[in-house]
């Protein structure tokens, strides 16, 4: 079955394209989805990285200070608060095994 398709930007029908004939749009809708959303994701990541750049988190501001005591500092709570978190972590699965 042939697919007859009017070019929102010329007004061109066209048979079984996906661009038209005319002037080279986008016919297929799929196709204009899967542009808009590719574009959407493509600025969602570049602003997410754009705000990750600008408002580093804690550690990561202070990973490389120009102070030794303070990247040793840095590096200590880290790993204490890895620990907590690993701890935590252990004691949840604990109660989940223990209750299931």
């Amino acid at each position: 079955m042939a697919r007859h398709i009017k070019c929102i930007s010329c007004g061109t029908f066209n048979t079984n394209k996906d661009h038209c004939t005319n002037c080279g749009a986008v016919l297929s809708y799929e196709k204009r989805r899967k542009i808009a959303y590719e574009k959407a994701e493509k600025k969602r990541k570049a602003e997410a990285l754009l705000e990750k750049k600008n408002n580093p988190s804690f550690f990561e501001k202070h990973r490389n200070h120009r102070y030794l005591i303070v990247r040793v500092l840095v590096t200590i709570i880290h790993s204490i608060w890895f620990g907590f978190i690993a701890i935590g972590g252990f004691i949840a699965w604990l109660i989940t095994a223990i209750a299931g």
